[in-house]
């Protein structure tokens, strides 16, 4: 009888996919019932509000995610090195999440009223904020086991969050009629809960720090690297999401909410490379730590001519079914959502090869270089945004996302390839 055993690093994609697939599939769900509940208007303040979330999470984790991922991986051997990256990282998070959750909730009027006009987030956002501290902590862990590849664990902990965030999300706007403060109400709960509950998975590694904060090298280290990672994750975030934020800021709510539903549908798009991303950075920093320059850019090669064909076929497949499906769930309410999702496809098709080894920058300690990439595709983005929205509405907002995220997969390879080669010679 024979037997079939995964290798580790398919093994590690699985964990990834299902990790992943599950975010997506719960957020299909939950904007469904939101939408159905909701209507565009309703379901166009809560996009606002979890975009503004996302931003900040960015912020309050300040990038030490990525940088455990990076500094577990190279020093998985050495035990006490990694007990110092972990548990300096933690306090770190904390720290940074706290501060970024005050700063929210101190500004949550002037967001509001002044950049979107609409009153009703101030409350949304106030709740919102206190959540910062513990997404932070939550997002610390994550990358950590990210670094060491204990995928089952990664992807159990961002199970667990996305299926409660779904499960309390639909009982407290369903069942308790709360609208959309309890829709914020569901995805706040569940990240306080899960950022304490994270922590039991690194309790072995986490020890009281033997200098304090200003001495402690390691928690420089761990804050340095996170800081450009961060301005190039924060930069990124917003170069993804501006498109959402500056429809708010130029039309309506209602708006929003047709483009969150096409957003809903490009999830599907980036699924299989944002799963595949998450293994493919603990391996790009082995491989860069012991200078097997040729294995990295076989890798790359390899996974980005992959991700792209079944993209390229997933984006097929929306197109022909794409109004369809968005009457079948959404209602024919939602059809304006269609065509933008079509010019968005074109995009974010191209921009999937990129998305799975998008972590090669923070994987090869070029962070800076990660950061300007991202200030340039963010100005670039914003630019074409502020050109389109005003004439062509929703419509303009996908022309303009999806004509930058080509512009950037091309300016991503050809400085990835010259990088390469430079190494090798």
């Amino acid at each position: 009888m024979f037997k079939f055993k995964l290798s580790k690093t398919m093994n590690d994609v699985q964990w990834s996919f299902i990790s992943l697939a599950t975010a997506s599939l719960s957020h299909l769900l939950l904007r469904i019932v939101l939408g159905r509940e909701l209507g565009p208007s309703g379901l166009g303040v809560y996009t606002l509000v979890f975009t503004i979330y996302m931003l900040g999470m960015q912020f309050a984790c300040f990038g030490v995610s990525a940088a455990l991922t990076k500094y577990v991986a190279e020093f998985s051997d050495d035990l006490a090195k990694t007990k110092e990256y972990i548990s300096s990282g933690m306090i770190g998070s904390i720290a940074t999440g706290s501060m970024m959750g005050i700063a929210l909730f101190l500004l949550s009027g002037i967001i509001s009223t002044n950049v979107f006009n609409i009153t009703e987030m101030t409350d949304l956002l106030k709740i919102t904020a206190i959540c910062f501290p513990f997404i932070a902590m939550h997002k610390a862990v994550i990358g950590a086991l990210n670094g060491f590849r204990s995928m089952r664990s990664y992807a159990f902990l961002n199970i667990a969050l996305n299926a409660s965030v779904l499960m309390i999300s639909v009982f407290i706007v369903l069942y308790l009629n709360m609208g959309v403060v309890g829709a914020v109400l569901g995805f706040v709960l569940p990240t306080i809960i899960l950022g304490l509950i994270s922590l039991l998975f690194v309790r072995s590694y986490l020890m009281l720090p033997q200098k304090s904060l200003l001495q402690n090298e390691i928690l420089r280290d761990v804050l340095h690297f996170g800081f450009y990672a961060v301005l190039g994750n924060s930069i990124g975030f917003i170069y993804a999401h501006i498109d959402s934020l500056m429809i708010g800021y130029y039309l309506d709510e209602v708006e929003v909410g047709f483009y969150a539903v096409s957003a809903i549908f490009i999830q599907g798009i980036t699924i299989i490379p944002s799963a595949i991303q998450r293994v493919t950075s603990p391996m790009i920093a082995r491989s860069y730590a012991k200078k097997e320059y040729d294995s990295i850019l076989k890798l790359l090669k390899s996974v980005a001519l992959k991700v792209f064909l079944v993209s390229l076929l997933l984006s097929l497949f929306l197109v022909i079914f794409g109004r369809t499906l968005i009457i079948s769930i959404f209602e024919d309410v939602f059809l304006p959502a269609y065509l933008p999702l079509i010019i968005l496809l074109i995009g974010y098709t191209v921009y999937s090869m990129f998305m799975s080894i998008g972590t090669f920058y923070a994987s090869v300690g070029q962070v800076k270089l990660s950061y300007k990439i991202a200030l340039f595709s963010a100005v670039l983005s914003i630019a074409m945004n502020i050109l389109f929205i005003p004439k062509y509405g929703i419509i303009g907002a996908a022309m303009a996302t999806s004509t930058s995220l080509i512009v950037l997969s091309v300016v991503h390879f050809a400085i990835i390839s010259h990088f390469i080669k430079s190494l090798k010679f």
